[in-house]
């Protein structure tokens, strides 16, 4: 499981990549244009939501790097 031929864990994988590029958008989005002084914390979510979801998704294509296991 979770190697190049596993076309479930790519299927999963990239339904876990769709959410998490658009929660990362969306939080670095408000953090970059709200009026208000933003809390850090919103910038880091947003950036760690979008390299997970990048990373999911680059598996998903190519099913090399996964985020569960880096020996491929």
């Amino acid at each position: 499981m979770w190697d190049e031929q596993d076309h479930f864990s790519r299927w999963v994988q990239f339904v876990c990549a769709i959410p998490l590029i658009g929660f990362g958008a969306l939080f670095e989005y408000h953090y970059w244009t709200s009026t208000y002084v933003a809390s850090s914390y919103r910038g880091v979510l947003g950036f760690g939501c979008l390299g997970l979801g990048i990373r999911c998704l680059w598996y998903a294509i190519t099913g090399k790097d996964n985020v569960n296991r880096d020996d491929f």
